[in-house]
């Protein structure tokens, strides 16, 4: 069971104009309550995050002033040390940490120096279907941190109840699932596991016809390859299997909505812009219709260009 023990929260404190806001959105609401519920699960550490996003100008502009960064570096840090109050409360240990620069950026130089292994972030509060990720910073995230990233949508329910895990047969699509058959145990929550056969006669623009002898040996192949991590995860209830022939971005989308799921977990590929997000074919103007929360992780090896 993979278990996480040093979380690393990214908290947005901006609104609108202002570098900081002491109200929480939603949004990070949703990402420090899921980041607390896993610590416990796990006796991980949190650590709580936030970058102030000014230029270089400014920011030597406020430190040379007399008492200039007190809002817009001191304030952040009285609002962090409320949550790691709250951590610590519910006995969670927790500490705090603010820098000047991009929130991706300042994220992973972060789980590089200090060696997190897991990032949770919050959206935009947008909606689901305008804004799923959190700007550009859940983007560059997904493409450039080497840690695992879970990028929360805020629910109406507080528990987790469908999990879908996108599994292309490769190693990176190993490691999902392990993240998947972990989060689906601690919630007792339902799980599923979706693959898009990826035949090789796909790649032409005028595919072969394929033999109903090799789409069988294909899914036999690929059943057995499932099924075997499923059996030694042992997740109650049992896992549903989903074998489809469609592309993998429009069949993740149709299970999603179908089967209401909270959380999708999936793999990214090894190279970076936003083609590779999804395992397999993925198209980027359906990114931001998913509707849940998503836990993505990094092929073995990965190394971030931060």
């Amino acid at each position: 069971m993979r278990r996480f023990k040093n979380i690393l929260v990214g908290v947005d404190l901006s609104h609108g104009d202002r570098f900081v806001s002491r109200e929480l959105l939603p949004p990070s609401v949703e990402a420090v309550e899921r980041a607390l519920w896993l610590a416990k699960q796990n006796t991980a550490q949190l650590t709580f995050f936030y970058a102030v996003d000014v230029s270089e100008s400014t920011r030597r502009m406020l430190e040379d002033s007399d008492g200039g960064n007190s809002v817009v570096f001191n304030e952040p840090r009285e609002i962090l040390s409320g949550l790691v109050a709250q951590a610590e409360a519910e006995g969670v240990s927790a500490d705090a940490e603010v820098r000047f620069g991009k929130s991706w950026i300042e994220l992973i130089r972060q789980v590089v120096q200090n060696e997190h292994d897991l990032i949770v972030a919050g959206t935009r509060h947008r909606g689901a279907w305008q804004g799923f990720l959190m700007g550009s910073t859940g983007t560059k995230l997904l493409r450039n941190c080497p840690c695992p990233v879970w990028i929360t949508q805020p629910q109406s329910e507080r528990k987790t109840m469908s999990i879908l895990v996108a599994h292309d047969l490769r190693p990176v699509g190993d490691l999902a699932m392990e993240l998947g058959c972990s989060m689906a145990r601690l919630q007792n929550a339902q799980l599923h596991v979706i693959h898009a056969a990826d035949y090789p006669e796909f790649n032409y623009m005028f595919p072969a016809t394929i033999s109903a002898k090799r789409t069988q040996a294909y899914r036999d192949e690929a059943e057995r390859h499932i099924h075997a991590q499923l059996a030694a995860a042992d997740v109650c209830p049992p896992a549903k299997l989903h074998f489809v022939t469609e592309p993998p971005d429009l069949a993740i989308m149709n299970c999603v909505e179908q089967h209401a799921i909270d959380l999708l977990v999936m793999g990214t590929v090894g190279r970076t812009g936003i083609s590779g997000f999804i395992t397999g074919n993925t198209a980027e103007r359906l990114l931001p219709q998913i509707p849940c929360s998503l836990l993505a992780v990094k092929p073995p090896g990965f190394v971030s260009p931060v």
